[in-house]
């Protein structure tokens, strides 16, 4: 199934259409939404590997987006898939970086927004 994820506890895509870079993934796409790392895998499990991801950083609950991107990664290697495109919509300094290093670490270069 082919979808987007947006991740965040705040937030709806809508808002992020003043980040810098492409926005227009945020006016033009539909996305299931995750407040949590519970519901993030929730999604994955129901609906499989999506095509685009925007993560936050804080979210509901201990786990942080960082977290989610991890179990995202372990799941595209399992099933021998590419991360799929994703951007970063945290305001959280920093915090790109740190997704960066940890998704194109074994992965390569995925594609980014």
């Amino acid at each position: 199934m082919s979808y987007n994820l947006f991740l965040d506890d705040e937030r709806q895509p809508k808002h992020c259409r003043d980040y810098p870079g492409d926005e227009s993934i945020y006016d033009t796409a539909e996305f299931k939404l995750a407040l949590s790392y519970g519901d993030f895998i929730n999604v994955i499990e129901e609906n499989g590997i999506p095509n685009f991801v925007s993560f936050d950083y804080n979210i509901l609950g201990p786990k942080t987006g960082l977290d989610c991107a991890e179990y995202l990664k372990k799941e595209c290697e399992k099933q021998n898939v590419k991360f799929p495109a994703y951007r970063v919509h945290s305001s959280w300094p920093g915090i790109h970086a740190e997704f960066y290093k940890l998704i194109e670490e074994k992965q390569g270069e995925p594609e980014k927004f």
